[in-house]
């Protein structure tokens, strides 16, 4: 799993790396709250993509067990 920068230029024009967009394709889909988005193929279904969150979400636990590891 890796962790990538992307900015987003005033005109809301953003650069998707090749590896996502050969990873999701072309048509996404976009759900934010006030924290956090999840962009997934627009094809998708919601329950593959909740089974995926669920990866991402215990790597970002990992890593966050691992910071606070490093702060001690």
């Amino acid at each position: 799993m890796v962790e990538l920068k992307i900015s987003i230029a005033k005109n809301r024009i953003t650069y998707i790396p090749k590896d996502i967009v050969e990873q999701l394709g072309r048509k996404l889909k976009v759900i934010a709250n006030a924290r956090s988005a999840v962009i997934f193929p627009e094809d998708a279904e919601y329950e593959e993509v909740i089974e995926s969150l669920k990866v991402i979400l215990a790597d970002l636990e990992l890593r966050a067990r691992l910071k606070r590891g490093e702060r001690r």
